[in-house]
Parts: structure tokens; sequence; C-alpha cells
């Protein structure tokens, strides 16, 4: 008596192909950062672990990447219009006033960059990981745009900001 087909089609396959290799898992109970303390330069007094997990948050799950050897986070904002950079601009300023903590940087029309960095102690705080995701949220709120999105131009129908007949003349 012959053997049933599938039985000896499977008899016919190297044994180590014959199964699927079973799946094994791994489980962890502590999130491991990405960003490790050993690539920061933090300020004194600062914990290296908590910083570490705060700034992993920032860069690796963020638009923001570290700068100065470690010392500071940085990123650029962008938006659809002037009045809306200035908007994000004011409510950030607002927040520095409060926080007493200020941050480095430029505008140029629809983007502005910004540097966190704590310059006395010299290095990374949370204060610079707080005020950092403080930007986030008021850059959402006042609507930033994501890399790619067509943004306006400072130029009107005829180019050169406004409409050629001498306005403003």
């Amino acid at each position: 008596m012959s053997k049933p087909l599938t039985t000896r089609l499977l008899s016919s396959i190297p044994r180590n192909l014959a199964k699927p290799p079973t799946p094994t898992r791994t489980f962890t109970t502590t999130p491991n950062p990405m960003v490790s303390p050993d690539q920061l330069s933090p300020s004194p007094g600062a914990d290296p672990a908590a910083l570490a997990a705060q700034t992993t948050q920032l860069v690796d799950h963020g638009r923001w990447r570290l700068w100065g050897e470690g010392k500071g986070l940085e990123r650029q904002f962008r938006f659809k219009t002037f009045k809306a950079t200035w908007d994000f601009m004011s409510a950030v300023a607002a927040e520095c006033k409060k926080q007493k903590h200020h941050p480095e940087w430029t505008n140029v029309f629809n983007k502005t960059h910004v540097r966190w960095t704590t310059h006395a102690p010299e290095g990374l705080s949370e204060r610079d990981t707080a005020m950092a995701r403080f930007c986030d949220e008021v850059g959402a709120r006042f609507g930033e745009v994501g890399e790619g999105e067509v943004v306006g131009s400072c130029a009107g129908p005829a180019g050169g900001g406004g409409t050629g007949k001498g306005e403003g003349a």
C-alpha cells in the first residue's frame, strides 16, 4: 500500500524545512531609550537616565536633533504664513518669560529655527526638554506644516510682492 500524496511530498522535504520555525517573542518591562546618557552632555544636577528618556521622545519619535555634542536640542518649524510663524514665536516667548528660560532662535519669513540648551550650568537640562515639548505643542496649535507640504510665498500676482501698479508709493 502506498503512502498518501501529502505524506510523500512532506517526507521529501528536508526535516529542517518541513516545520515552520516557531517565532520567539521577547518582552521587556523597562523602556530602552534609543538616546543613551553617554550621547548627552547633561547640565550638572540633571538626571542622565531621565534626560535620555525625555530626549529619546523628542529625537527618535519627533523632529528634534541633538546639537553641540549633546548639550542641546534643535529643530526647524515651518508655517503657512509669516503671521502664524510670528504667533508661534510670541506664544513661545510668553512661556519663556514664565519659565525664565530662553532659546537661541532665528526667523526667516515662515521658518523658525529653535535651539534649546542651558547656559548656566552648561549642558542639556530638563528645562530644555520641557520647552522643546512646549514648542511642539504650540507649533501644532498654530498650524505647523510638515515636510514636503506646499506653503505660500511673499510674492503677489506679479511675483514681486505687489501688483506692479505702484501701490504704496
